[in-house]
């Protein structure tokens, strides 16, 4: 073992002093070893939980007296592939009575004390090692579990629990005296239609507190906000939620009602609210099949736009920050023009004053089949909105906007956004009163104040929904043709008006396939169905992302028949998209407090959240109303570890304080072969002034054995399942 050591330890200093030239020659060496630091930081964070966890029963067992052979994080357990073993351990050393090891699979740990072992087909030799002579009179070794009192194994148990709870408070306490990174509870924006947009819920609203919560948290996270959107989804289904905003300074009172209209199996509710940016380009810079990747402007991630044709982004008074919304609705104001930008680059050495320079960033045309949809009927209102006021009906259908005709619904936001400060008048269809199978239809006139302002609100991409921009109201696009334009397509005439398109799909060599590997996974080639949870207008916004010139097969019916054409993907000439296709980066604040008692009161507080939020979801699991998609293995828990250590260690002490409130909860569950299932041996015992018998407790542990390996087996199939998907 000392050679092994020696071996590995040289290699290691090899290694890392050959770092200099290995970095100045690839950037990417840079990158991965960033990721395996990032590991190492993961590794190290969930093996410190379990060993906080191991090392509350052997102080508890210490404590009492009693003989801890073997101090384990991680499994020692024999493994061989074939004609080979594998090392049962990482590395291992003896001290004194106790051997201390890392296990090679690193599912949890223990501490083996004498007399005690969760191995069923152990039981009878551990029994004899208990024994200070032959027999089953002779009397215990009093330094043997089975030896001390019922109160003191009760402690020897529940330990790891306590231990857990009490670092669980002091990681979080020490997170929150580093400070903690989070995205706030801002709307960045909201889904057209959605249950946010029709709440009233505006671009900057804080979310201060909802549903049950107590109080107000000025400092709630954006991801606690849509987990806990999602539990209440699959709790109550629609049930309402009530939210306190902070707007403009003031508090303002809505209810939105969360939808699963944007989850692809209709089991995850929303409330189509997106998270907060901030005016910082992200990585890329822009979409790679993107208008800009064509022209190239100069922009780098890391660059901050400071200001849009001369006008200076503001400061937002709540972060000390301007928020990306100030930016995307100054681009989004000038739409079908070019806007000039203001840059800010960070120099490579700190101490050298910012590079500041100008931009242009021309407006994007629209990529189009030329191919022009129905318009459906309105499918939401906005609460307090001029729709609302002016009497529009949700099922009522727009024809004419001033007069002229639709001749693609697709472009009615753009319509609409042109009219800023204009009257608005629309012709719509409203259904009356039914008669049999058909329902009469009367027309009529609604004249409107136009937007104060082009507003587009963003399309999701399942159930995707146009707005009627700053009025208010929310259609649909159906999949029927009713207008064309034959130079787009491969064979003129092979669509017709009237056609319903039913599947489209971008057809790409092999060649082209491979020279756009880096940006595409291979799904996107695939065929997409066209219905009613992924529409037209979901389709359209997801081809922006597509190349210029690529050609896209589409399926129509037509005559109860299904005809394909092909069409070509190009830019329109009179229609302009109302993003640039920058990307930018997620709003991030700092939760930091330099007092420690705050520090520790923030740990409690974190541990007692997290530990309602286990509880909460071991309910639901237990009552049936979540299923097997919620849960996740040692992979799942792995890849949530790593997401949070990007943004930092605090973030990663976060994380370790749910896992430890998880842990302790696990742990404590009354299923045999766990500490709950000893504590329940252990009641019944202090109950009945005797141990259960041996038998019984042999065949109950057995049966919790295998069925927590059964789980365990389960949800990394599941983990390997869903990363193969």
């Amino acid at each position: 073992m000392g050679s092994t050591l020696l071996i590995d330890g040289l290699s290691f200093i090899t290694v890392f002093d050959a770092l200099p030239m290995l970095l100045a020659e690839s950037s990417s060496m840079a990158q991965l070893l960033g990721k395996v630091w990032l590991g190492v930081q993961v590794a190290l964070g969930l093996g410190f939980v379990i060993f906080v966890h191991e090392l509350g029963h052997f102080l508890a067992a210490k404590t009492f007296g009693v003989r801890c052979d073997k101090f384990y994080v991680g499994f020692d357990v024999p493994i061989s592939i074939g004609p080979i073993k594998l090392p049962r351990t990482l590395g291992k050393f003896q001290w004194g009575e106790t051997e201390y090891g890392i296990g090679i699979v690193p599912l949890g740990g223990y501490v083996k004390m004498l007399g005690q072992d969760d191995d069923p087909r152990q039981a009878e030799v551990e029994a004899q090692k208990t024994r200070l002579g032959d027999g089953v009179d002779a009397p215990l070794d009093p330094r043997s579990y089975p030896a001390k009192p019922v109160w003191q194994r009760m402690i020897i148990i529940s330990a790891g629990v306590v231990m857990n709870l009490i670092f669980a408070v002091i990681l979080a306490a020490v997170a929150y005296w580093f400070g903690v990174p989070y995205t706030p509870t801002v709307a960045g924006s909201t889904y057209g239609g959605g249950p946010a947009w029709v709440s009233g819920i505006t671009t900057g609203d804080q979310v201060l507190k909802f549903g049950s919560m107590d109080s107000e948290d000025p400092n709630l996270r954006y991801n606690d906000f849509a987990m806990a959107v999602v539990m209440q989804g699959f709790d109550g289904k629609e049930k309402q939620v009530p939210i306190t905003l902070k707007r403009d300074g003031m508090e303002t009172e809505v209810v939105a009602t969360p939808s699963a209209k944007y989850s692809k199996d209709g089991d995850i509710y929303r409330i189509g609210m997106n998270a907060p940016t901030s005016p910082k380009i992200g990585k890329p810079a822009y979409s790679p099949a993107s208008y800009l990747s064509e022209r190239k402007p100069d922009l780098e991630p890391g660059d901050i736009i400071t200001a849009v044709d001369g006008e200076q982004l503001p400061v937002d008074s709540r972060f000390g920050e301007v928020l990306g919304s100030e930016l995307t609705s100054r681009l989004q104001a000038k739409w079908e023009a070019p806007v000039k930008v203001s840059v800010e680059r960070q120099p490579e050495n700190a101490a050298d004053a910012p590079k500041k320079f100008e931009l242009e960033l021309p407006a994007v045309p629209v990529k189009t089949l030329g191919i022009g949809f129905a318009v459906g009927p309105i499918t939401a209102i906005q609460l307090g909105s001029q729709a609302e006021k002016s009497g529009l009906k949700i099922g009522d259908k727009i024809t004419k906007i001033n007069g002229d005709a639709i001749d693609d619904a697709l472009r009615i936001p753009a319509r609409i956004a042109q009219l800023v400060g204009q009257e608005v008048k629309l012709t719509v269809e409203r259904p009356v009163a039914s008669t049999g199978s058909e329902t009469a239809q009367e027309t009529l006139e609604i004249s409107m104040p136009g937007p104060q302002r082009p507003t587009f609100d963003p399309i999701a991409d399942l159930a995707g929904e146009l707005t009627l921009g700053g009025l208010g109201a929310a259609i649909v696009v159906t999949p029927t043709i009713i207008s064309i334009k034959d130079e787009q397509l491969k064979t003129s005439g092979a669509l017709q008006v009237g056609d319903e398109l039913l599947q489209i799909q971008w057809l790409a060599t092999a060649e082209r396939k491979k020279e756009l590997s880096e940006f595409f996974k291979p799904q996107v080639y695939e065929a997409i169905v066209v219905d009613s949870s992924f529409n037209v207008a979901s389709l359209y916004d997801i081809m922006q992302s597509l190349p210029a010139e690529s050609e896209i097969k589409c399926w129509v019916r037509r005559d109860g028949k299904t005809i394909d054409a092909i069409a070509r993907l190009d830019y329109a000439q009179d229609w302009f998209w109302h993003e640039r296709g920058i990307g930018i980066s997620p709003l991030m604040h700092i939760h930091k407090t330099d007092s420690v008692a705050t520090a520790l009161n923030l740990g409690a507080w974190e541990t007692s959240r997290r530990f309602g939020d286990v509880l909460g979801f071991l309910r639901l699991l237990v009552t049936g109303k979540i299923g097997a998609k919620g849960v996740g293995g040692p992979i799942a828990i792995a890849e949530a570890a790593s997401s949070e250590a990007s943004f930092g260690v605090s973030r990663l002490m976060i994380f370790l304080t749910l896992l430890s409130a998880n842990l302790a909860i696990l742990n404590f569950l009354p299923i045999p072969a766990l500490d709950g299932g000893h504590m329940v041996f252990l009641t019944a015992e202090a109950i009945r002034g005797k141990p259960v018998s041996e038998a019984l407790q042999t065949r109950l542990t057995m049966a919790g054995v295998l069925g927590l390996l059964s789980l365990m087996a389960f949800v990394i199939v599941k983990d390997i399942m869903r990363l193969m998907s």
